[in-house]
């Protein structure tokens, strides 16, 4: 079963949150959007990957003796390959898989996982484990998974681009995904702009309270932010957007 497509970001939507951490991310969605059930504790294959992009999300389902016959005949209910969701998949997409937490097998491998990239994904992420390792990691795209294993996966791909449950937490097809190596956490799609707009200015405030404490400030009306320091801290980013806005102008006119 598939459900229908879904309208994804611009470039320029996303761009925002290129620098910005997952532990920020999920500190707004919960102090200002009440939604606590936003991160998914699962790793990058390499340190230091990075993932950004819309879901495109895929269920599977454990394996059965009976029907593993028909795992790769045409047309079947119960595939072995997710071949479908993978075709489905745009530039930028980020394939999110529930696999039910499996950690003795792998259902996305080398060569899987090849034609996810080449579809032009920006990342993969699997609650289960993932086979192949060293040529995954060898690919260049961002991995998250529970580890790694080497037998191939027993389960079924039977859904994509439905509501799915990833280590236990909900992904709507069209969410966006952010990723880094303290995990993913996911933006509801549909308060996504609300959400980068809060994220921004979180973000250059911590920058602030930054400078401050490497002044000498003490922890207490910095950390956190007593009303006088938030209204200083508006004061400064309004100078910086000032001094940007001019230094652009000057390079316009010379």
């Amino acid at each position: 079963m598939f459900g229908p497509d879904f309208p994804r970001p611009s470039a320029a939507a996303l761009e925002p949150l290129r620098q910005v951490s997952t532990a920020s991310i999920t500190t707004i969605l919960r102090r200002q959007f009440g939604i606590s059930r936003s991160w998914i504790p699962l790793k990058p294959l390499v340190a230091g990957s990075k993932i950004l992009g819309p879901a495109l999300t895929l269920r599977s389902v454990p394996e059965r003796e009976d029907i593993a016959k028909l795992a790769y005949l045409p047309d079947t209910k119960f595939p072995g390959h997710p071949d479908d969701a993978i075709e489905a998949i745009q530039p930028g997409d980020v394939l999110i898989h529930d696999g039910m937490g499996l950690v003795d097998q792998g259902l996305f491998g080398d060569l899987l996982s090849l034609r996810v990239k080449v579809k032009g994904a920006s990342g993969l992420v699997t609650d289960m484990a993932v086979r192949d390792s060293v040529h995954i990691a060898a690919h260049g795209m961002a991995v998250f998974c529970r580890g790694v294993a080497s037998p191939g996966g027993r389960i079924y791909s039977v859904d994509y681009n439905v509501p799915i449950g990833c280590a236990e937490t909900l992904v709507i097809p069209g969410d966006v995904l952010v990723g880094d190596d303290d995990g993913i956490v996911v933006i509801p799609q549909t308060i996504f702009g609300e959400v980068v707009e809060a994220v921004v200015y979180h973000e250059e405030r911590e920058e602030y309270l930054r400078l401050l404490l490497a002044d000498g400030a003490e922890l207490r009306g910095t950390y956190p932010v007593s009303p006088e320091t938030d209204q200083r801290f508006r004061e400064w980013r309004a100078q910086r957007s000032n001094g940007t806005a001019m230094a652009e102008k000057g390079t316009t006119a010379s």
